[in-house]
């Protein structure tokens, strides 16, 4: 079998086999990308909320619970504490709730994860692992390979000795002036 024919079908298969991997990484990549313009792993709810007040402003944790349970979504005491401002600092399940006693006022904060964005951000970073990261590094290697072997299965007007090579360093230049620029 010539070189170029065993070139094509390695890169066809291995193509079709990591072509799942690449779209999860590809779009994992993106929201990674955008992590200073929103969360990318959960998805912050903050809702205010008004709780009767009691005369001595002693709330029990059996009372702030009460309130708690109340509310639209299912919040989970865990302890409290009343701080140097004289507002209630709960601890909840996955977030917090501030609550003022004398006004009868309270916020919470509450994280909630993304769903199938949280998986795929936590596979794209690596952070299930080490046998993760192995199979990461397989992808990352087959990439190479498919990205490598692209080079030469063409031939003629249209390969890499007379175009391909012209659009192959344009796309090494690309990231090396915005690394230039900005690192």
């Amino acid at each position: 079998m010539k070189i170029r024919k065993l070139l094509r079908v390695l890169h066809r298969d291995f193509g079709y086999f990591i072509v799942g991997m690449t779209i999860v990484y590809a779009l994992s990549g993106i929201f990674l990308n955008h992590r200073h313009d929103f969360n990318p792993d959960y998805n912050i709810i903050v809702e205010d909320f008004k709780f009767p007040v009691q005369q001595d402003g002693n709330y029990t944790a059996d009372d702030i619970r009460e309130i708690l349970s109340e509310q639209s979504y299912n919040l989970s005491y865990k302890k409290h504490y009343l701080n140097s401002d004289g507002l209630i600092k709960v601890f909840i399940e996955s977030g917090e709730a501030v609550m003022d006693p004398e006004t009868g006022e309270g916020r919470f904060q509450l994280l909630e994860r993304r769903p199938l964005i949280f998986e795929m951000n936590k596979l794209h970073k690596a952070t299930l692992g080490t046998t993760w990261k192995w199979v990461s590094d397989i992808m990352a290697v087959v990439l190479l390979f498919v990205a490598v072997s692209g080079l030469f299965i063409l031939k003629g007007k249209r390969g890499f000795t007379r175009w391909g090579w012209w659009l192959t360093i344009a796309g090494f230049i690309v990231p090396l002036v915005f690394a230039m620029l900005y690192i």
